[in-house]
């Protein structure tokens, strides 16, 4: 399995045939395993097990790399003991149906501001695109990623011994969604001079008027491009503002922006 000329030392693929059809076992697998890659068509599990890399299918296993027979066929025995357990455990383990889709990075940089501002944790949009197209990440992790056009969720349909054998997919109304930022939006207010002084005094640098607005704003769980609209004011600098904002409350997030406001009786 060497590329040619790199001068690596060659390795072993070893493909290992079960007696019994272990497909209804793919979704604990994918609960559990590390990196766990689940697929449909065709049928297939992939993950990482003691840093060898093994593609399941339901009747054979297929992994490497591994220096000899010898070392591959110890790693059988350690695959079936490590099957046999998540069997063992069933019932201890919720399993887990998604699907992976891989979807293209250069699609997902796309819907980020490519400022490499890091507030998501990683230090490059590059690199928080890469984790998304690994589903390694979730989207909420960038506060200037905009609400979804829509949002599904699928259900498994089993048979009569508990084997996924369908899904039904279902569309979630996002606007019908209640959480965190509803909540804020019902409190909001129009915000208080004397309450605004408070505020200001307890932080190192005061907010300006439109950051005040911009704060207003994210209380109402409006995005930045709604903001950008209701403000008059570019994208980019609702974004400015957003970063300001969060640097002077010291928050990491819109919510918890708001929050603060809330507390503060400013929204």
């Amino acid at each position: 399995m060497a590329k040619p000329g790199s001068g690596a030392r060659s390795s072993v693929m070893a493909i290992f045939y079960f007696d019994t059809d272990l497909g209804s076992l793919f979704p604990y697998i994918n609960a559990v395993a590390k990196e766990a890659e689940l697929y449909k068509e065709p049928y297939f599990i992939r993950f990482k097990l003691d840093h060898v890399f093994c593609v399941l299918y339901p009747e054979r296993c297929i992994a490497s790399p591994f220096t000899d027979r010898n070392e591959a066929k110890r790693f059988r025995d350690k695959m079936m003991v490590y099957l046999n357990s998540i069997l063992n455990r069933k019932d201890k383990i919720r399993p887990k149906y998604k699907i992976f889709k891989k979807i293209a990075v250069t699609d997902i940089i796309r819907l980020l501001p490519r400022t490499n501002c890091r507030e998501c944790g990683y230090p490059s949009c590059m690199a928080f695109a890469a984790m998304l197209s690994k589903q390694l990440a979730a989207p909420s992790r960038c506060p200037y990623i905009g609400s979804p056009l829509n949002e599904q969720v699928t259900y498994p349909v089993f048979d009569a011994n508990g084997n996924p054998v369908s899904s039904v997919t279902l569309d979630v109304d996002t606007a019908a969604k209640t959480g965190k930022a509803t909540a804020l939006h019902q409190m909001v207010g129009e915000p208080d001079t004397a309450a605004l002084e408070q505020a200001n005094a307890s932080l190192i640098s005061a907010l300006t008027k439109r950051e005040m607005e911009v704060l207003a704003e994210l209380g109402k769980g409006r995005t930045n491009p709604e903001i950008s609209v209701r403000l008059n004011i570019s994208s980019h600098t609702v974004k400015t503002h957003v970063t300001n904002l969060f640097n002077k409350l010291g928050v990491s997030d819109r919510t918890q922006a708001a929050v603060w406001a809330v507390r503060h009786k400013l929204i």
